[in-house]
């Protein structure tokens, strides 16, 4: 999983060398909500990664949607609570974002009696060292003051894995970015499905999907509810579709890009290491997981679940081999 995050930072523009080995596929576009609330789990273990995410949040976090950040945390049981408020105030801070505000409040967050170490290292013993950072101490972190490298560099327009972000920052950060990749990477899809895939709720995404289709560039399959389906207070939703040749000046006709769902297969990360790190007995262990599956194997689109071998019926002791071999498999070719 660290490597997967670190390629993906890196690739965002984080001061991060790419790793060296086979490299993974260019077209899978990078959630960078769902990449930062995973950091926010798995960055604790190593002090660079975080730090150089950190970094380039607080350089380019205007970028970042923060409505659907909240979203994603809290619909999708992603990311640590009090880490991202932590994240949020300094940002807010030191990238004067006033917008972090709204995730860096600390009367809603239980907070330790007394603060813990923040990062942690398998096998070792938590340890602080050096003057605390207000921030993170606010959020009941010890953690140094982090070293503001500046290495950071804006997203490569020319990567199509930045391709959300290049949406944004030339239309702004909304649900239209959003939408207008989703449906660039399928045929056509409905809102509820269209609010699966981005994190927004299915009534915010009809109102916007009825604003662009004024623009013309958004269609619809023509598709009207039957007089029947009126009457029981039924109605049969469209399917929205865009002509590709029409954003050929943002996502070459060459580009094959991929809208993966990022946020569940990091909830199921997550939730699988944590399992694995808190249940000794293995039958409740393999309990544990496979609810984790049947919760989140519905979001898991794109050929992913698929990737996995997971199937409903699969024996306790087959789910324990999945979550051990087959899912850093997966992590490690995405």
């Amino acid at each position: 999983m660290r490597d997967l995050l670190w390629r993906q930072w890196s690739r965002l523009g984080a001061g991060l060398q790419e790793l060296d080995g086979a490299p993974s596929p260019e077209g899978n576009i990078i959630d960078p909500e769902a990449l930062l609330l995973a950091t926010t789990v798995f960055g604790r273990q190593d002090q660079r990664l975080f730090d150089e995410a950190l970094d380039w949040v607080v350089r380019f976090g205007a970028l970042i949607n923060v409505q659907r950040l909240k979203n994603l945390h809290a619909d999708g049981e992603l990311g640590h609570e009090r880490t991202l408020g932590a994240v949020a105030a300094y940002v807010k801070r030191h990238g004067k974002l006033p917008k972090w505000g709204a995730l860096a409040k600390t009367d809603s967050v239980q907070s330790p009696s007394e603060p813990e170490p923040f990062f942690e290292s398998p096998g070792m013993p938590a340890a602080h060292r050096g003057v605390p950072d207000s921030d993170f101490l606010a959020h009941g972190w010890l953690r140094g003051m982090p070293r503001q490298k500046e290495l950071s560099m804006p997203p490569s327009p020319e990567r199509v894995t930045n391709v959300l972000l290049t949406f944004r920052a030339l239309i702004g950060v909304s649900s239209r970015c959003e939408i207008i990749l989703c449906l660039l990477t399928r045929p056509s899809a409905r809102p509820a499905e269209l609010a699966r895939l981005t994190g927004y709720s299915a009534q915010a995404i009809q109102a916007v999907l009825n604003e662009m289709v004024l623009s013309g560039k958004v269609r619809t399959d023509g598709t009207r509810p039957s007089m029947a389906r009126k009457r029981n207070g039924r109605g049969v939703s469209l399917r929205y579709y865009l002509q590709p040749q029409d954003w050929h000046f943002i996502l070459p006709a060459e580009s094959s890009p991929r809208w993966l769902p990022w946020a569940a297969l990091f909830a199921l990360v997550q939730g699988a290491d944590d399992a694995l790190n808190t249940v000794a007995d293995e039958l409740l262990l393999s309990m544990q997981l496979r609810r984790l599956m049947e919760k989140h194997s519905p979001q898991l689109t794109e050929g992913i679940a698929y990737r996995l071998g997971y199937h409903p019926e699969m024996t306790g002791e087959a789910l324990l081999q999945c979550m051990a071999t087959d899912l850093p498999r997966l992590l490690r070719a995405l």
